[in-house]
């Protein structure tokens, strides 16, 4: 008599924890989608992880290089456009690039549009890409510095036939 008192006593428990409402809570979450709300912003006056100000293209002209443009430098930047940029915009940005063709308008980067910008917005043309060129945040921060020392050492050339002058060092 014992154990079906003592059966039927688990019975009871188990059927009303079942009925808990603490049980169901991991299946219950309130859901809430990316496009609902704002991404959490920092707080005044933080500072990013890399030590690096908020910026974005229209604000990018505050940045100023801390990379002096030395010779280690343009080497260093030399080696880093030929590990991204060359793909697309060929030897010393001359144009002609393994990809051209796969993409509109990959722009020539020596009809000296580049004397146009400041070394922030190029940073920040790098960093975080813009139209059909992607961001290139990965890379070291020290590394786009050199970069940007690098594409200011191009030769300016008359654009070759073909190629977007409109687009020319702007992506």
């Amino acid at each position: 008599m014992w154990r079906s008192q003592r059966g039927i006593a688990l019975l009871f428990a188990v059927a009303a924890l079942a009925g808990c409402d603490w049980f169901s809570t991991m299946s219950r979450t309130p859901a809430i989608q990316p496009h609902e709300v704002l991404p959490l912003q920092p707080p005044d006056r933080s500072v990013a992880l890399d030590g690096m100000p908020r910026f974005d293209l229209a604000t990018a002209d505050d940045l100023t290089n801390p990379v002096p443009a030395d010779v280690a430098s343009t080497a260093n930047g030399e080696a880093t456009f030929g590990d991204f940029c060359l793909v697309c915009h060929g030897e010393g940005g001359r144009g002609g690039g393994p990809m051209e063709g796969q993409y509109p308008a990959i722009p020539t980067l020596t009809t000296g549009r580049l004397n146009d910008f400041s070394d922030g917005y190029l940073f920040a043309l790098i960093t975080q890409g813009r139209g059909l060129m992607p961001g290139y945040g990965r890379i070291r921060r020290r590394a786009r510095w050199d970069l940007v020392n690098y594409l200011r050492t191009l030769p300016v050339e008359a654009a070759p036939a073909g190629a977007s002058a409109a687009g020319a060092g702007g992506s």
